[in-house]
């Protein structure tokens, strides 16, 4: 069918209107699309210089980066237990007195935790840095786990003997449950990633 699609030059049937970009047989493209190969396209990460592909975040940003999300999380964590808590058992008879029981109880439990946490990731922060210095820049799982314990044994260090055992335990096990949750969630290729700093 010749027919005409409105006044211009164009039809249905124009050969010119389906043109072959691929060398699969068959497979003809508008000329209006895109003229790129896709198979052309990297699937690698491409920098401007050779030598951006080396580069990380300094200590300073990792530990702002670290404190900013630990407190966020802990305010965010807190507020929510306060604010159950509040709706839960409210202190007061009137709507006003339990509306601010609520309040309280939400500005007593965010703060709280998110300064806890706040203080924990400056505390590994520091202590990751120390030991990526220590082992000649390699940053591996190995220095986040023991980062972990040694920032747990610390942050309850007048706690007695039993509290630093579990509170480093417990800092060990959240560090590799994250490797090896971000491993299986396919975020890494490997599961003992290594980077070397310079």
């Amino acid at each position: 069918m010749a027919e005409r699609l409105h006044q211009g030059d164009y039809s249905i049937n124009d050969p010119s209107m389906s043109v072959s970009l691929s060398p699969a047989p068959g497979l003809n493209l508008s000329p209006y699309a895109i003229n790129v190969d896709p198979s052309l396209w990297s699937q690698e990460d491409e920098f401007v210089f050779a030598t951006d592909s080396q580069k990380t975040r300094s200590w300073g940003e990792k530990m702002f980066y670290r404190t900013g999300v630990s407190y966020l999380a802990g305010m965010s964590t807190g507020g929510a237990v306060g604010l159950y808590e509040g709706l839960m058992y409210p202190n007061g008879r009137t709507l006003k007195l339990r509306w601010n029981s609520v309040l309280n109880s939400c500005t007593r439990r965010g703060p709280l935790l998110a300064n806890n946490l706040g203080v924990l990731a400056v505390l590994y922060s520091c202590i990751d840095t120390v030991a990526i210095k220590l082992r000649g820049g390699q940053d591996d799982i190995f220095n986040s786990v023991g980062s972990a314990v040694l920032t747990g044994a610390l942050y309850r260090s007048t706690s007695g003997l039993r509290k630093i055992a579990i509170a480093g335990a417990a800092g060990g096990c959240i560090a590799a449950s994250y490797f090896f949750g971000m491993y299986f969630l396919g975020s890494r290729h490997s599961l003992f990633p290594t980077r070397q700093y310079t």
